[in-house]
This record gives structure tokens, sequence and C-alpha cells, in this order.
């Protein structure tokens, strides 16, 4: 995980990603070595045919004012959609479908779920769990969810107002957190919530305060 990431705080809600794309929440993100590589290189199948020699199909480009800061996308394939960019801010992450050895297979459109590979050198991984790690808070999509005393619901749970959270510690599908009051900073207690369940997505997110 690259630490660099989320070194810039404001306001700043993430919406949720496609219900088709919830249904395959994948392995986690992708983000790009920005400060070492000004172009991340796309693959199709790499290395399907033995013998023959890796050859990118597309790319994306960086626009660099100075050697180690990105202001933006120079060039990406049409219809570039990733999970979430916002170079400025130093935020770019992909979505991650097939983790890999040598390459990693990212979606570039998340309308679509249209794929592509790269190489897995030219980035670093991020699980879901490391990403709600860093995120200021979570909110249940569901008001009448339940904050639950250990997980794997083996106490009768309870509905709490507001469902603001902030994550400690991923467990699987589960997840401990603080509860916090309206001003998203006040902890009011501790629980446990599911924030996945069947492949989908329980909760929203706030990358930032």
């Amino acid at each position: 995980m690259n630490p660099k990431l989320f070194t810039f705080f404001i306001v700043f809600f993430v919406p949720l990603i496609t219900a088709e794309a919830q249904s395959e929440l994948g392995e986690g993100f992708f983000s790009p070595n920005t400060t070492e590589a000004e172009t991340l290189y796309l693959f199709d199948i790499p290395n399907s045919r033995a013998g023959s020699q890796e050859r990118p199909t597309d790319s994306i480009t960086f626009i660099k004012r100075y050697a180690n800061h990105v202001d933006g996308i120079g060039y990406a394939p049409q219809n570039f959609a990733p999970f979430h960019e916002k170079l400025d801010y130093g935020v770019f992450i992909i979505r991650v479908k097939r983790l890999g050895r040598d390459h990693h297979e990212i979606v570039i459109n998340e309308e679509t779920g249209k794929t592509a590979y790269v190489r897995a050198w030219q980035g670093n991984f991020m699980t879901w769990g490391e990403f709600f790690l860093i995120c200021h808070s979570v909110e249940f999509i569901d008001k009448n969810q339940k904050v639950f005393d250990k997980p794997m619901i083996k106490s009768a749970g309870r509905v709490v107002s507001p469902t603001y959270f902030r994550a400690r510690y991923i467990m699987g599908a589960w997840m401990e957190v603080e509860i916090l009051g309206d001003d998203y900073n006040t902890v009011k207690g501790k629980g446990w919530i599911r924030w996945k369940k069947d492949g989908k997505l329980l909760i929203t997110y706030n990358l930032f305060s």
C-alpha cells in the first residue's frame, strides 16, 4: 500500500460502484506508481502465446509539473472509468478483478466491467480491508442494519443512529468499528458490523474527513 495516496484531507464522498460491479467486488485495488513512472502499460492477455514478445495494447500517461507531483492523466483509453481517480489529491485506485504474480487484471471501466492487465510491479496492491482502514468513516446503506457486540452475529444486535462508523479492525466480512456522532468525530461506543454479504457491499465510505 502506498502511504502517499491519502496525504490530503478534504470533505469528499466516494459513490458506490455500480450494482453490476458489486456482484463481484474483486480482490482489492491497484494504485500505479505515478511518482516512479510516467506511463502505465495495459495488456490484453499477457504472454498468451508461448515464446511471444509481450506488447502493450494501450497505456495511461500522467501529467507532471514537477518530478514527484502528478497533476492528472495525460492520456487514457476511451471510456476509461476507474474506481476512483483524483490525482491532484494523490488518489488513483483501480479495482483488481484477479490478483496475479506478474500481472493483475484490473477493471478499467466500472460501468461496463471492461478489464485489462497491468504489470504487478508498476503499482501497489491494497485489499478492501486496508482500504476501509484508511477511510475517514463508513456508513450503512440500509439504516436498519445492526451493530453487534461480537462478530458472526453471536449477540442480539442493535440499531444505532446515526449510522456513522470508523473502522478499527477487519476480520473477513466483519469490521470492528467506533460508533461516531453526527460530527463524524465524537466516539459514542464500539461494536462490530458486517461490511459485505454475498459479494455485495453493505456500507458506503468516506475517504476523507
